[in-house]
């Protein structure tokens, strides 16, 4: 196979009015001609779009249209977007961030995923904000780089491996160590196109929404390996960002609602959201925990495990750790510590209670590369089916009850390998479950788009089931409500008043988006976003209030939208799956039917997006509001 080696371009000028912060170039791959190229992007683009999600989302608009329609998920055309921003490689914790922007597997319409680690740094140390890869390879191959050296390597020997394996095969071939190598690979599901594969780095850091790990493994790319380059970066005002990085971590640490994430990571949500009713049982079968939650309190969650830190690029948060289980059946085995994502998909979900088997099972499942919530809900799905005879263990191939860590195992190897009933389980829990019909699909925990929720239980969480519904990315959107009083919204509403819930989604709606755009990780974004502000304007010299952020990060929503809309998605699919949107029978929901507001919820959130409700696209003074005239003329013609 032949090498496929960086073109050699003229220097790029920089001009005068390009920000701080910033590479000031993109990295183009064409896997199909075996070419690499650098190109400029412009500061106007820097300034709308910041990077990341936003740079992102302009790209898919620009370079995925067909005629009056969408690329799909597999087609060549499709753009695999691996950008960050302006933040990243400066000293603001978190700000290692890596966000992923495509047409994913599991709805075939546009995603926006988030993973942390080190490769965002690193893109910026080589010189880069982002990579454009576009094409198909003929042959299985691999992204290295390391400054000026960009080469499309042979990856057959890669092939089988999980994603750790990746890395360490890698780590050997060049002779690198630590995070001198930061790797993001696909691990045999996303070889064998599982439609919830996920893209996965740095030993526990995933992307892991919408089948992005899909979208990479049709395009044959096994891995992107970046070398911590030597490219320095130039902030605008380095004491600025110096201030707001020490604000920014001062707010982590002692403000009550960002102070358990710093002390334990996402741990304590186990614990508390069991206490709540939003932690997600035996595939929504019973809104009561079957354990102890004591057990499941965060100290406990960290005791018995032998750790060690391994946060991501310039963090100070006690999470993302690496761990050795110290007792039974998996003693002596290196883990990573779950998130509370994985404490529910590998275990809650499944009702396991085994901690060292979660632990366990959670790491198989980044190893395999699976979104570790869709195979939550598939396998727990798949359990009550067994129970219940929707699904037979002859048709299954064996018998799967509930807590059965070995046995989920065993199902992800079926789904990693398309083997068997795992054939068809791989495409994700929809597809799967309207195969079946009947109970079986009634079930099923899915929206309509056809992407899965996150692992919480959003019969409690109605704000969440909105917008992961609404949503355009295959995933929430508008985020999780973080100092909303600075966006003047009430700190308190009651969550089963569809109305109020709505208003909250609308006026979050945006911030996510900037975050995803400026290079920082969700959990470092709990602080207020005035502090981010200071941080990019810092960094560029671009002037950044909380208005600029959220306009900003609407006109994101927008592009998005209006991609969505091309892939031919529409209103009818904002609707949860019948389980999903279901009432509780028991628990501290019990009784709350989402249903019965749902229309409601849905007509206040898009008269409160400016948004028509007919035909999903965003109105035309709205976007004039948002500096979009292009797109008002490109969605609605003459009645812009």
């Amino acid at each position: 196979m032949t090498t496929a080696t960086l073109t050699p371009r003229p220097k790029t000028k920089v001009e005068p009015t390009m920000p701080g912060a910033y590479a000031g170039k993109l990295l183009r791959v064409d896997l199909t001609k075996r070419k690499c190229w650098a190109e400029p992007w412009s500061p106007a683009d820097m300034r709308d779009w910041i990077g990341g999600a936003g740079l992102g989302a302009m790209i898919l608009y620009r370079e995925t249209a067909r005629g009056k329609g969408n690329v799909s998920w597999d087609h060549p055309d499709n753009r695999l977007v691996l950008a960050t921003g302006p933040l990243a490689g400066l000293p603001v914790w978190g700000t290692g961030a890596l966000t992923v922007v495509t047409i994913g597997a599991m709805t075939n319409g546009p995603t926006s995923t988030q993973a942390n680690g080190f490769f965002g740094a690193n893109l910026k140390y080589s010189g880069y904000d982002a990579i454009v890869i576009q094409g198909q390879s003929r042959d299985w191959v691999y992204l290295y780089i390391n400054d000026d050296q960009v080469e499309l390597r042979n990856a057959k020997s890669l092939l089988g491996k999980d994603t750790w394996e990746t890395q360490d095969a890698l780590n050997r071939d060049v002779g690198m160590g630590g995070h001198h190598l930061s790797v993001y690979a696909i691990g045999p599901a996303g070889e064998n196109l599982v439609r919830f594969a996920a893209i996965h780095g740095d030993y526990g850091h995933v992307a892991s929404k919408n089948g992005c790990g899909a979208v990479m493994g049709k395009k044959k790319l096994k891995a992107v390996a970046i070398v911590r380059g030597t490219q320095a970066l130039r902030a605008n005002d380095p004491r600025g960002v110096v201030q707001a990085a020490d604000d920014v971590a001062h707010d982590l640490k002692t403000d009550p609602s960002a102070k358990s994430l710093y002390e334990w990571g996402t741990l304590p949500g186990v614990a508390n959201l069991g206490k709540m009713g939003v932690l997600p049982i035996k595939n929504y079968t019973t809104n009561v925990p079957y354990d102890d939650l004591t057990k499941w309190e965060a100290p406990k969650l960290r005791q018995g495990f032998d750790h060690r830190g391994h946060q991501c690029n310039a963090c100070g948060m006690h999470h993302c750790h690496m761990a050795v289980v110290q007792s039974g059946r998996y003693k002596g085995v290196m883990v990573d510590e779950p998130e509370y994502e994985g404490w529910s998909g590998a275990g809650w979900t499944l009702g396991a209670t085994d901690k060292e088997g979660v632990a366990w099972l959670n790491t198989q499942i980044d190893r395999a590369c699976v979104d570790v919530n869709e195979f939550g809900w598939l396998c727990g799905w798949v359990m009550e089916g067994v129970e219940k005879g929707w699904i037979t263990p002859k048709q299954l191939g064996f018998d799967l009850k509930w807590g059965d860590i070995q046995g989920a195992n065993r199902l992800l190897q079926m789904v990693n390998r398309r083997e068997g009933f795992g054939d068809l389980l791989a495409e994700g829990v929809k597809l799967a479950a309207e195969k079946l019909g009947g109970a079986a699909r009634d079930s099923a925990i899915y929206t309509m788009q056809g992407a899965s929720p996150r692992g919480h239980d959003h019969r409690g969480r109605w704000d969440e089931m909105l917008d992961t519904c609404t949503g355009s990315t295959g995933t929430l959107e508008s985020g999780v409500p973080v100092h909303v009083a600075e966006l003047g919204l009430p700190t308190r509403i009651n969550p089963f008043n569809g109305v109020e819930v709505a208003t909250q989604v609308v006026g979050i709606r945006g911030r996510r988006h900037f975050e995803d755009s400026i290079g920082i990780c969700i959990f470092t974004g709990r602080t207020r976003l005035e502090n981010l502000c200071r941080a990019i304007e810092a960094a560029t010299g671009h002037t950044y209030t909380v208005k600029d952020a959220m306009r900003m990060g609407q006109r994101t929503a927008a592009v998005f939208r209006a991609v969505r809309l091309r892939c031919g998605i529409g209103v009818d699919r904002e609707k949860p799956s019948t389980r999903y949107g279901s009432t509780p029978h028991d628990g501290p929901a019990k009784g709350q039917a989402v249903s019965a507001q749902w229309e409601k919820m849905v007509d206040t959130w898009y008269a409160g997006v400016g948004y028509d409700r007919k035909s999903g696209k965003p109105l035309p003074a709205t976007l004039k509001a948002l500096g979009l005239d292009w797109l008002a003329k490109d969605l609605w013609g003459s009645k812009a």
